[in-house]
């Protein structure tokens, strides 16, 4: 008998759970499954997943689940452990896709105060989400969970399920905790039931007070005599009621909530009001009678929970379809859909949009509604028409204000305080500069200009003297309109940036602001003074020649002028009575016998590498490697480089070098010279003696072993040198030329930087020597563009016809 009753249970778990999956599978509503027979522990991860995924695509957050778990009958405990274990899911799976995929911003469900922030024209696309209130009921911050731990009301209802802690202290103690039964009666030993249904907790306690007396004689005593025995009896664990929602809910049903839930703590359970449910009007029928009508818009624009009356066992809230919305749309400070009761105005539908934004064109609003046969629009003049009522249907607009102003005048140029002014009745040009703070010094007093929009919107100019407005305003003044613009032009805008320029062997050589009866003394002063190099006895100073008043073309464009200045800028008296004039220019010229050291460097095989300083203007190689000690025993002349820096355009000189030679041969703008090292120490007279030049480099390698051969060939190599081995041999030891290369115009550049080719002669080609450290180059060949095959048949068509046209005037001639 036991085992079959065992197996009775399990089989009826498993079928519970079958149906349980397979109705979520199918996409039954969250709200009917049946919470009651649900055990998470039961529950694989997968099943709980797709729970949650169910339940999110109805528009369940984890808050509302848990509400929906205990009004279906689910134990508490039962519930915090789902609600744990559908956390810990997701959190798992967030971790999981952070781990797969780049993260990314996420779309974080906020509040509804945090949504009023997001711009509405992202909502647009939901009209459940823009229904003004809404949100209230789809937010995971506002739960609308009755609080358990408050003082029992007095006013609270005693019923079945209730219990009731009664404490006696004093002559006697005791604690009891007892149950209101479900005839409404709680049972003390020795006394019997007592009946407390229907009670308020304060006539429950004087009942209970009243029979407990009956075995404890000190509660008995004269209420205004001290008492031997105290009793106190307050609510334990509050019972649960039954409450259904009908009508126009998100989710319409019976829901069990605690005997402290008000209409709001039902109405959340249930989703809130749907997309056609009334948000205004929401009855709580008891018995036969209404006992409360709710208007949520009190709560959401006032705060009043007047009518959030507490629900009682077998309460039904009624939720009917709305009667009358209207759209806000906008600069109102919330826009939306708005429900209005009857006889509600355009004034009341402010205070639902939270009144006009502050850049709101608060005139006049617009109203688009519905007639029988087609649409019609109104401009409401506000306030003059505030108690307009608006019908069902309609939309709203409140414009913008203008980009323009009323009374407007702005002042620029050399005034003290530039900017926009009020324009009054007594505004004046005059006026406006004084309320600018007057002009500045530097203001061109001979014309000024006020800019002036006409009718049409174009532009007036009206020149006025500054000299004569403000010697003679009452004459000359100017009445201003609005949008005038007054535009004062400084002198310094009138005329060109007059400067100086300081050329030459000066610290800081650089064009210089002028400055009225600048001396030449100044001007080298703010130029830092002279470099060491400077020849104080030779300054110069051009300047301009400026015959702007005569038609007759000089043939001097500039002046000269020199003069002999002192190391210590003590200047000539001809230097220090010479005054400045704009665009001077001043040069400072450099000491011809004046020289700053110049470096060369030698590298390589010698006994004393390093940089050496250039004694005279004609130290050749010779000479440095002489001071450098010579060479080494183990230096290979014939490859020797000289490295110089390259003078004039780099790209241009270079533009016929292959790439990978532009990389070797050049450095920082630097070129290899070809030279014989070998012939300069044979021969100091030698034309490959050079002069050297600051900066050079001279290279003195050990002896080289390889052959580079570079360019187009099948395997670019360095390969061993090989005394007798021919330049082709050498081509061949790199596979030979590629169908690109150009063997033929293959040349040699040497380890001293010397360039080499094939030489023909008649039908014979002679092909250069090849050195140790050389690298021979194989050109590509110069690629040209292959016909199409549509220029092919082109030309081919072309030569067809041709031939065709001489074949028949021969035929034509021959007949």
């Amino acid at each position: 008998m036991g085992f079959k009753k065992q197996l009775f249970t399990r089989l009826t778990f498993v079928f519970s759970l079958l149906f349980i999956i397979v109705t979520v599978a199918a996409g039954q509503n969250v709200g009917d499954i049946d919470f009651e027979n649900l055990r998470s522990s039961d529950l694989s991860d997968q099943q709980i997943e797709r729970l949650w995924e169910r339940a999110q695509s109805q528009g369940y957050t984890v808050s509302q689940i848990e509400q929906v778990a205990l009004a279906r009958g689910m134990a508490p405990s039962e519930v915090s452990r789902l609600v744990n274990r559908l956390r810990e899911i997701r959190m798992q799976r967030s971790s999981d896709q952070q781990q797969r995929e780049v993260p990314q911003l996420r779309r974080v469900t906020t509040d509804s105060l945090l949504l009023d922030m997001v711009p509405q024209d992202t909502l647009r696309d939901s009209t459940k989400t823009r229904i003004f209130g809404s949100r209230l009921f789809r937010s995971d911050k506002v739960t609308f969970t009755p609080s358990l731990n408050i003082p029992t009301p007095e006013n609270y209802q005693l019923g079945p399920g209730d219990e009731l802690v009664i404490d006696i202290w004093g002559a006697a103690e005791q604690t009891y905790r007892l149950t209101v039964s479900p005839e409404g009666t709680i049972t003390i030993a020795n006394l019997g039931p007592i009946y407390v249904n229907g009670l308020s907790i304060e006539r429950a306690r004087d009942r209970i007070k009243n029979e407990l007396s009956k075995i404890y004689s000190g509660l008995q005593s004269d209420p205004n005599e001290p008492t031997d025995t105290q009793a106190r009896i307050s609510l334990g664990n509050i019972r649960s009621i039954k409450v259904t929602v009908l009508g126009e809910a998100r989710f319409p049903g019976t829901y069990t909530l605690p005997s402290l839930a008000t209409v709001f703590n039902a109405l959340y359970s249930a989703g809130g009001p749907d997309s056609t449910g009334t948000f205004r009007e929401i009855d709580v029928i008891r018995g036969d009678s209404v006992a409360a009508t709710l208007d949520i818009y009190d709560f959401l624009v006032y705060g009043n929970q007047e009518d959030n009356i507490r629900l009682r066992d077998q309460d039904i809230i009624k939720i009917d379809p709305y009667n009358s919305r209207v759209e806000v749309e906008g600069y109102t400070k919330r826009t939306g859909i708005f429900e209005l009761r009857e006889g509600e105005t355009i004034q009341d539908l402010l205070t639902f949009a939270g009144g006009f934004a502050d850049n709101a064109y608060t005139r006049s609003i617009k109203i688009v509604s519905n007639t029988p046969t087609e649409k019609r629009i109104d401009d409401i003049r506000y306030p003059e028409r505030k108690d307009f009522v608006i019908k069902n249907g309609s939309k709203v607009s409140v414009g913008k204000v203008l980009e323009r102003f009323a009374n407007r005048v702005e002042i620029q140029g050399a005034v003290f305080r530039e900017g926009f002014y009020e324009l009054n009745d007594t505004t004046s040009l005059y006026s406006l500069i004084q309320r600018a703070e007057g002009l500045r010094g530097d203001a061109f007093m001979n014309r000024g200009l006020i800019y002036r929009e006409q009718e049409d919107y174009t532009i007036e100019g009206i020149p006025f003297s500054v000299q004569d407005v403000m010697n003679d305003p009452e004459q000359y003044d100017i009445p201003l309109q609005k949008n005038d613009i007054v535009q004062i032009s400084s002198i310094f805008d009138l005329r060109e940036d007059y400067h100086i320029n300081v050329l030459g062997a000066v610290q800081q050589p650089g064009e210089f602001p002028y400055v009225e009866n600048m001396t030449l003394e100044d001007v080298i002063l703010q130029a830092d003074g002279f470099k060491e190099s400077a020849a104080p006895y030779r300054i110069e100073v051009s300047r301009r020649i400026n015959h702007t008043d005569s038609a007759y073309v000089p043939t001097d464009i500039a002046k000269l002028f020199q003069f002999r200045v002192s190391k210590d800028l003590s200047l000539s008296n001809d230097g220090k009575r010479f005054i400045m004039l704009p665009f001077d220019r001043v040069f400072v010229r450099s000491s011809p016998a004046y020289y700053e050291q110049e470096d060369v460097t030698i590298n390589g095989e010698v006994l004393f590498p390093g940089k050496y300083t250039l004694s005279q203007k004609t130290t050749r190689i010779s000479d440095l490697i002489e001071r450098a000690g010579g060479l080494t025993q183990y230096a290979y002349a014939q490859g020797a480089n000289l490295t110089r820096q390259i003078e004039g355009d780099v790209d241009q000189e270079f533009i016929n070098i292959p790439d990978s030679l532009k990389e070797e041969n050049t450095q920082r703008n630097r070129t290899k010279v070809g030279i014989r090292l070998g012939e300069i120490l044979d021969d100091p007279g030698s034309k490959y003696n050079l002069i050297l030049r600051e900066g050079d480099v001279l290279e003195i390698p050990k002896e080289l072993q390889t052959v580079r051969i570079a360019g187009e060939v099948l395997y670019p190599i360095s390969v061993r040198y090989e005394k007798g081995r021919s330049f082709k041999e050498y081509i061949r030891a790199a596979g030979g030329a590629s169908e690109l290369g150009r063997p033929k115009d293959a040349y040699v550049v040497y380890a001293n930087g010397t360039v080499d080719r094939a030489n023909r002669f008649l039908f014979f080609r002679n092909y250069p020597k090849v050195q140790p450290g050389a690298t021979i180059f194989v050109p590509e060949k110069e690629q040209r563009e292959r016909l199409s095959t549509q220029e092919r048949i082109g030309i081919l068509s072309a030569i067809v016809s041709m031939a065709a046209i001489v074949s028949n005037t021969i035929f034509q001639i021959r007949r």
